[in-house]
Order: structure tokens, then sequence, then C-alpha cells
């Protein structure tokens, strides 16, 4: 059974969906009280955190921080190892590892050295049969000489050149390549022998020399260095996909000799190889490459291992970072309404508009949180209502970013009294004459244009102040106004920063400046505001990296499932590695993936966990098991354990069994299907990915679509 430290409904990976209506729920003063202090006390504890790892501190002081430290040593030893293994520089010629595991029950087959000899490769590929020679000096003259018998024709007699079905010789410098085509031969079982002549002391390229030149040299039987003896068989067969009928012809290879060892140098390049196959296909698709290569088991299993190893040790801390809350801080669907409701109040003093808070609607789901606001403008409504989104979003965010949730927010607001008459006109609202009343003419026009006077003498002043504004701060007018009643001064300022790439370098943001604006205009214009309220609104043209900061990832409908989700950006280490757009799309897909197959660890806990990381389901691993933990809220260390156990097993089990799923298939004809299996495992995970990602998106948005459609429908 799955430990529970008492998650609450709405905690990322519940199923539980609940809409609060604060009218309906939220009403009662006694309540909303309570609520506000559990939210303070949240905060308070969240705001005054102690010493961080690798933030405030560079010595560890918790499990997790213990567990990153070691995998990023783990992760430098690994691929250190791996760098100087394959670069040749230490050792590479060696066979000390293979040499050494070869027989042992790591590696229960035997390997030779053939080092300093020279020795045939042979291997099919494409099903024709490849010759290459090895470890023949680079400047002596080498040649190839192939001979092939048919053996339903070969009789008691001895093998000769006299009775061979076919030959052919090759001559060039250093190693060569040679290859017997299918097409050369009949249906049948041939017998290959292979000879390799080579003269260390002749620099000469035999690759210019004719055929007949080259046999006249080879008469020298002292240049016959090596030879190979093999069988090959050649048949037809018949295609049975989606009953085609076509043919095909396959050749396969029957040769006993062991296989060579593997030098360090090999090794190492063979290693960056395998975690290439598992990083784009997974562990099956590397296991099944390196065995069809003959790669050592215990190499593979070493290689997936050390992968998995620092992944899980540095990733999953971090993540347990970004996600993790402790019990007291989760927030209800009631705090988490109350939350936002609170924050639209205190956003909607600055932005000066008349929230709907009686009709506002907060959907508090597993994988986001959907938020319906209706707003009025009010008479010192200055700014768009794009802009009135854009503030509302980051003030929330902000407040998400503080009490650690990371789920997505999709908000939609809607102005409400667009439509309506109003009494008094405004700045913002189109202007009817129809609805002024009638107009009162007077013969006493003295205030009339003392007013005109006033808002003269304030106009210019705005000018001027503005203009020292501007330049203090090194940014551009792209448009400023200023008007005024009785009541208030307003102002709205469009800035563009002179500064040369602007988009990284321009650090302010359009709310400090705003404020900044704020206090200067009303220090240089107290006089002329005569006790009139000052409303300020300071838009940058430009979109800064400052202004676009706020989320920390960013999640876009398309076609018909519109819509914008955004998560609150989290600083330090973890959210620079875990939030830039990379990483975000896949920890969505793993979180998504998690999420779905939380049901089997809330019945099976630590043991579901490991079986879970061990199966190879498509797109499952040690990442996606350390989010399943969390999303079930098991201990650190018993995910850490769960993930550990079940990739080591994962990783063994493949190592081991690659290589006889291989023989297995040679046994039945069937060797041609490897790389088809290969190139299967890698498109059914991209697919799996691909699809996990294409349903988390479509039930991110769709069911946020219906929940502002009702809420709409509902006004």
């Amino acid at each position: 059974m799955v430990e529970d430290d008492g998650s609450p409904q709405g905690e990322l990976g519940n199923e539980h969906v609940e809409e609060m209506e604060p009218s309906e729920k939220l009403t009662d003063e006694d309540e909303i009280d309570r609520i506000d202090i559990e939210l303070d006390r949240i905060r308070e504890r969240r705001t005054n955190p102690e010493s961080s790892f690798l933030v405030n501190t560079i010595v560890p002081r918790t499990v997790d921080d213990y567990t990153l430290v070691f995998g990023l040593i783990s992760g430098l030893v690994f691929f250190g190892l791996v760098s100087v293994a394959s670069s040749g520089l230490v050792m590479g010629d060696s066979i000390i590892l293979d040499e050494a595991l070869s027989g042992t029950v790591l590696d229960p087959s035997e390997c030779v050295d053939r080092r300093g000899e020279v020795w045939v490769e042979t291997w099919v590929e494409g099903d024709d049969l490849l010759i290459r020679t090895n470890n023949i000096p680079e400047s002596a003259s080498s040649a190839i000489l192939v001979l092939v018998w048919n053996e339903t024709v070969i009789s008691s007699q001895e093998n000769s050149e006299s009775n061979a079905e076919m030959y052919w010789l090759i001559g060039g410098l250093g190693d060569l390549d040679s290859e017997l085509e299918k097409e050369d031969l009949v249906d049948g079982i041939y017998n290959v022998r292979i000879e390799v002549f080579h003269s260390e002391t002749d620099s000469e390229d035999w690759s210019d020399l004719s055929e007949e030149s080259i046999s006249e040299k080879l008469e020298d039987k002292s240049l016959l260095t090596t030879t190979k003896d093999l069988e090959i068989e050649l048949h037809t067969t018949e295609s049975s996909f989606f009953g085609s009928g076509e043919t095909h012809r396959k050749m396969e290879k029957f040769d006993e000799d062991p296989r060579t060892c593997f030098t360090l140098q090999k090794m190492g390049a063979w290693g960056w190889g395998l975690m290439a196959a598992e990083w784009v296909g997974g562990r099956e698709t590397a296991m099944l490459t390196g065995g069809s290569a003959e790669v050592p088991p215990w190499y593979m299993a070493m290689v997936s291992l050390g992968m998995s190893i620092f992944f899980l040790c540095v990733q999953y801390p971090l993540m347990h970072r970004l996600y993790h809350r402790e019990t007291d801080d989760l927030l209800s669907s009631e705090q988490m309404t109350r939350l936002i409701q609170r924050t639209v109040e205190s956003a909607s003093k600055r932005l000066h508009i008349r929230p709907d808070l009686k009709s506002m609607k907060v959907q508090d789901r597993a994988i986001s949180v959907d938020v319906f606001l209706p707003y009025e403008n009010t008479k010192r409504t200055i700014i768009s209502p794009i802009e009135i989104k854009g503030s509302l979003i980051k003030d929330i965010l902000s407040e998400f970013r503080i009490f650690g949730e990371m789920r997505p927010l999709q908000i939609k607001t809607v102005r409400t009294d667009i439509y309506r008459k109003s009494e008094t006109p405004n700045t913002n609202q189109n202007l009817f004459p129809e609805d002024w009343g009638e107009i009162e003419l007077t013969e006493d026009y003295s205030d009339f244009f003392s007013g005109i006077g006033q808002f003269g003498n304030l106009e210019e002043a705005f000018h001027e102040s503005m203009s020292r504004w501007f330049k203090k701060h090194q940014v551009v007018d792209y448009g400023s106004a200023i008007m005024a009643d009785e009541e208030a001064v307003f102002v709205r300022v469009i800035y563009r920063p002179e500064t040369r790439f602007a988009y990284f370098l321009f650090k302010p943001t359009y709310q400090h400046l705003q404020g900044d604006l704020r206090r200067h205009l009303k220090s240089d214009l107290d006089d002329l505001l005569d006790e009139r309220v000052l409303v300020v609104s300071a838009r940058n043209e430009k979109s800064t990296l400052a202004d676009r900061a706020v989320a920390g990832r960013v999640e876009q409908g398309s076609q018909e499932l519109t819509g914008e989700a955004m998560v609150a950006k989290r600083g330090g280490i973890p959210g620079a590695l875990l939030q830039n757009p990379f990483m975000g799309d896949i920890l969505s897909s793993v979180e998504y993936v998690a999420h779905k197959n939380r049901p089997r660890i809330d019945r099976y806990g630590f043991w579901g966990l490991i079986v879970f990381v061990w199966i190879p389901f498509m797109a499952s691993g040690v990442l996606v098991g350390a989010m399943l933990g969390l999303v079930a809220r098991m201990r650190f260390e018993r995910v850490l354990a769960a993930c550990f156990i079940g990739g080591t097993a994962a990783s063994i089990t493949w190592a081991y069994t690659a290589r006889g799923i291989i023989e297995v298939m040679e046994k039945y004809h069937a060797e041609a299907l490897i790389p088809f299996v290969i190139l299967l495992a890698i498109f059914f995970t991209m697919l799996k990915i691909r699809d996990n990602k294409r349903h988390r998106r479509e039930e991110l948005f769709r069911d946020s679509m219906a929940f502002f459609a009702g809420a709409t429908e509902s006004q």
C-alpha cells in the first residue's frame, strides 16, 4: 500500500476535480478569516526557508542534497571514463577488461585476442557478405583472395581454385574491404575461403595492378598471412506481410570463430553509441543494437545502469525540489480559491477594475487550475483588457511560486460592462452624446476657462517631467498622454528601451517602471494634482525577457483546442535546468504518464513502482518512476530505492537476454528482422511519447474550454 502523508484533494495526480464558487462556499466571514490565517502561515513558512543547498549554502543538508551530489560525482566519473576510453589516450589498445571477464559468469562467451595479428572480419549486411581485414600496416601492399564453392556441386575432391564456382582478387594498401553480393550466386549452401596476403617490404599500391599482375606476386606463398573459412546459405523466401506474395532472397552466415576481444577504445566508442540508442529508442533498442554487434552483456548493463544512476540521482532531487511540498503546505480547493480571490482583490486596486468575486469560478483539477473572472471597468481604468489579464496572470503566478504550486494556470477574464451605458463618461469607454442627458446652458463660463487653464499648466508640466523620466531610464517615448477630471489625473505611457539587445539586457519590468513613474510624477506634479488621484499606466512597446519571465513554462493550444497554460517560474538551479523549453516539454509528458499510472502505485505501492520501472512499458523508466513516486507522495528514500532496484533489474535483464533473442531469431532464420525490430522499437517509443503529449494537451485544454464555456453561459 502506498504511503499517504495527507495529500489534499486537488493535489497533482489526484483524480478529484472540484469547481468552487466563492458565492456559495466562501461567504462566511469566520471561514474566510480562518483560511486567510492558514494561507498566511504557509506563506510565512515558504518565504522564510532554511538555507538551501546550492542557493544559500554549498553544504549538503538533506537526503536529496546528498543524492544530488552523488549523482553529479557519479556522472562526472561515468562520462569521464567513457570519454577517456573512446579517445584511446590511455591503454586504448588494451583488452584487459574483456579478456578477464569473458568466460566468466558475467560473460559466458569466450573472446580471442587478435591484437598484433592480421585477421578477417565478416558480417552480413543487406543480405550481402561484407569482408574486412584488420591490422595490416597502412604502408604495406595487400590483397584479398576470395574463393566460393557450392556444396551441392563439390564431390570428395579437395577444394581448389580449379573447382571453385567463383573467385576474385582485389589489391591495395593497408586494410581492405570487399563484398560478396547475393546476386552473384544462386540459392544453395556455399563454403567461402578468404585468403589475405600482404608484404611489409613492398609499398606499391596493388590496386593499380591488373589481376594477373597481382596473381604473379601472390605465387610467393610467404606473403600468405591468414585464411578464414566460413559457410553461407542463400535461400528465397516468400514475404508473409499483408499477404503480398512477394519473394526476397536472404543470406545467412555460419561462423564458428569466437568473437574478437573488445579494446578499451572500442568499448568507449560503443559506450557513446549505446547511450545514443537508449536516448532515442529506449533501453530495449540499445540492448538489441549492442547484442547484434556482440558487445559484452556486462558492458551493456554497465552503460545503461550508469545513465540511469546519473539521471535518477541528478534529476530526481531537482524534480523533488520543484514539485514536492510538505503536507502542511499543500493547498486545499478552498485555500486555492481564496488565494486567487485575494490576489485578484489586491491586483484590482492597482488596475482600477471592479472584479465580480461572487461570479468568479475556479476549477481545481489534477493537471491545471482554471480561473473564470468577470469584471467591470471603473472611471479610473485606463489600460486595455489584454493588459488587465496579463497583470492578473503575473500576480497569480507570483503567488503560485511562493506557495510552490506547479500546475499550469489558465485564466479567462470577461469585461461585463462593455455594452452597458455609463452614467458618467470616462476615458476608457465609447462616448455616446445621447447618454449624457440634457446639457444646461449657463452665462457664467469662468469655471470652464479656469479649468482649461489649469489643465494646460498640468499638461505642460507633465511633458517636462516625462522628458526627464525617459532620459533617466534610457527609454524612448512611443506615445504618452495625460487626461484629467475633477476626481483623478490619468497618465498613460508607452515606451521603448534604447538598449541594444533589449530583449535580453533591459532588466526593469513594466511594473517596476510603472511604480517609479507614479512616484516621479507625484513628486513633480504635486502642486497641480490638487488632491486628485493619480492613475498611471506604463507599457513596454518591445517585449523583454524581464516582462515575460513570470512564467516558467508556457503551453499553447492548437487548432480546435485553443488556450494558453502557464506554469509559475521557479528560480535557482532546479528552475534553470528543468523549466527550459526542452526539459519542460519532457517533464510535462513524464508528469502526465505518472499521473495516468498512479492507480497502479496506489494499489501496489513500493513493489508496484519497482515492477513499473523494471518491465519495459513504452515510455517508462527511472524518470517516469521518480515522477510517479512524487505524484503518489511516497517518501524520497523509497522512491529512490524503488527506481534504483527496478532500473538495475531492467538493465541486467535486457543486457543478458538481448543476445539470446538475436540467437533465437538466427535459429529460425529471422535475423534479417533484427534491424526491423530495432527500428520498430524506436518507432513505437517515439509514437508513444507523441501520443502522451497529444493526450495531455487534449485533456489540458479540452476540459478548460468546456469549463470556460459553461461559466460564460451562466453569466
